[in-house]
């Protein structure tokens, strides 16, 4: 592509999100992302093992995933990252309020988002509160969730902790996520 068209591109993606944005769109799942959704099936094969993600815990005193979680529960703001003795990589980002559960296998193309019609946001979450997609490895900030992934901190914990015990929750789906990457903490 020429710089002309894809200044127009880039134009006519914004121009879009923007319309989306007015309407309230955003906030609900898109319908590739509906189309898509689906339990893993790591989630309930009971061969599947969860260990923390080593580069992330190499400093860190948690042994255990039921260590990291137990401490997550009480910091205000973090992340718990842990891999699959499959290629699975399950990550939970939290605010005080909020919380993101994030899946990616190295065998699937898509990276998911744990969703409840009846619990995820289906409006702007606020900047304070907006939860933040980190580096598995380090920790490190990467982009900002949209709003339609943030979850109640309570359920997201519970989502998180049924993984490791084979057990999915009842009316909570896996979306194949679109591109977040326009997000912003308070817009998107």
């Amino acid at each position: 592509m020429f710089p002309d068209e894809i200044r127009t591109k880039v134009e006519n993606e914004r121009a879009e999100y923007d319309r989306r944005l007015n309407k309230g769109l955003v906030f609900t799942p898109s319908e590739f992302e509906l189309s898509h959704a689906e339990i893993p099936g790591e989630f309930t094969d009971t061969a599947t093992f969860w260990t923390l993600q080593p580069e992330y815990y190499t400093e860190r005193c948690e042994s255990t995933p039921g260590d990291a979680i137990s401490a997550a529960r009480i910091e205000a703001t973090g992340n718990v990252f842990l891999v699959s003795n499959n290629g699975g990589q399950l990550n939970l980002g939290f605010t005080a309020k909020y919380s993101v559960v994030e899946y990616q296998n190295e065998n699937d193309e898509h990276l998911r988002c744990a969703y409840s019609s009846s619990a995820n946001l289906n409006t702007q979450v606020q900047k304070a509160d907006h939860v933040i997609q980190a580096c598995p490895c380090c920790g490190v900030g990467l982009l900002w969730y949209p709003s339609r992934y943030h979850m109640p901190r309570a359920l997201a914990f519970s989502i998180f902790e049924s993984v490791l015990d084979h057990k999915p929750i009842p009316g909570v789906t896996w979306l194949a996520t679109d591109d977040f990457s326009y997000a912003q903490p308070g817009v998107g």
